[in-house]
């Protein structure tokens, strides 16, 4: 899968670590990682480092991680996009028709109800709880058909990007082949990058929830108070650990593309990566997320706000109010994802490639795979 030897990880089979480079060496960034070190021969060496494609070949800061991503996404539109747009269109369709599924499941149970005045609560409860199997199996379904759907985009991306890095485009077709033969690995390593996180920060919630269940069963007011504050705590803590590991395995599936590797391999070696710098790769993973949440939210929110509002004009109880509002809101979430999607996917990938040029001189190889 390897694009050049660069990409293998340093010590590993087939891999080799950066060869020293020929004639005077350019002095090393400062230790801040901005890549703003003074040059003795005036300017400085992050305005000298070369610039073969996307991003300069040296430590990047927000700013440069972030114009890279759209660099990327600009050099080759189209596979990226379309890619893109057919997942979101996907995952967003399945996704609307559980819905409509699960309301119209409900919506007959409660048509039923109010037709039988006598139902006693337990028919109540049942009647309302026969769909839950077929809601859980659709959501389920949906989740499986999203997180293949996502993995394979993040492949595309990474691979689109590790090209784009030297100046290179790569046709649609060609990345996708290289994506195909590793995409099972490609959903492992995703689907547990994101299940660490959240079945460690889930545990975290047991205790408390157990002791306010327990105080609520035997009616005990000091079990009570000791299990909202044990709940309290454990909500804190879920949530520094679940920031915590994942920022260390968020780059896995960028190993496992690049570098070959297998699930577990590409596991530890995100671990490996991120043992250094982890603060500004908590920033950054955390300012992306709350920007593309922002940009998502003012694009997607115009056609949820249309849908309403045709919605009610055509009449809540109208068999056309649930399609027109999914379908509206449906297409913002297209519109907005469909950029997205692939602009995260990229700055995961430039973060990765980042971390490597800090820690192992990966813009060494890089710039001579450039220079061929």
């Amino acid at each position: 899968m390897s694009e050049h030897p660069g990409w293998t990880a340093p010590g590993s089979p087939g891999g080799q670590p950066p060869e020293p480079a020929q004639g005077p060496q350019p002095p090393a960034p400062a230790q801040s990682g901005w890549g703003q070190a003074p040059h003795p021969g005036g300017g400085s060496w992050a305005a000298r480092a070369p610039r073969p494609g996307i991003i300069p070949l040296r430590p990047l800061s927000l700013g440069e991680l972030w114009d890279g991503a759209f660099r990327a996404v600009r050099t080759n539109p189209g596979p990226l996009l379309g890619t893109a747009a057919v997942v979101v269109v996907i995952t967003t369709v399945i996704s609307s028709l559980v819905q409509v599924v699960a309301l119209d499941g409900f919506e007959a149970s409660l048509t039923e109800l109010e037709s039988d005045p006598t139902a006693t609560p337990d028919q109540v409860f049942g009647s309302l709880s026969a769909g839950l199997p077929g809601l859980l199996g659709g959501s389920l379904l949906s989740a499986v058909l999203t997180l293949v759907a996502v993995a394979a985009l993040t492949g595309v991306v990474t691979t689109s990007v590790s090209t784009a890095v030297l100046g290179r485009r790569t046709p649609g077709r060609e990345l996708w082949a290289k994506v195909r033969g590793r995409l099972g690995p490609l959903v492992g390593v995703s689907l547990l990058a994101s299940l660490i996180p959240s079945l460690a920060a889930f545990l975290l919630f047991v205790p408390g929830a157990a002791l306010l269940v327990g105080g609520a069963v035997n009616g005990s007011d000091g079990a009570l108070v000791g299990g909202g504050a044990l709940l309290l705590l454990g909500a804190l803590a879920a949530v520094v650990v679940g920031l915590f590991l994942t920022v260390r395995l968020f780059m896995a599936p960028a190993v496992l593309v690049l570098e070959g590797q297998g699930v577990g391999a590409s596991l530890k070696r995100a671990w490996a990566l991120s043992r250094r710098g982890f603060w500004r790769l908590l920033g950054i993973y955390l300012l992306t997320a709350l920007c593309i949440g922002i940009v998502a939210a003012v694009v997607a929110t115009p056609f949820s706000f249309a849908g309403g509002a045709i919605g009610v004009a055509v009449g809540v109880d109208s068999p056309m109010y649930l399609p027109v509002t999914l379908v509206l809101s449906g297409i913002g979430t297209v519109l907005a994802s469909t950029v997205l999607y692939p602009l995260q996917a990229a700055v995961v990938a430039l973060q990765y490639v980042d971390q490597r040029m800090r820690l192992e001189g990966l813009d060494v190889d890089l710039a001579r795979a450039a220079a061929r």
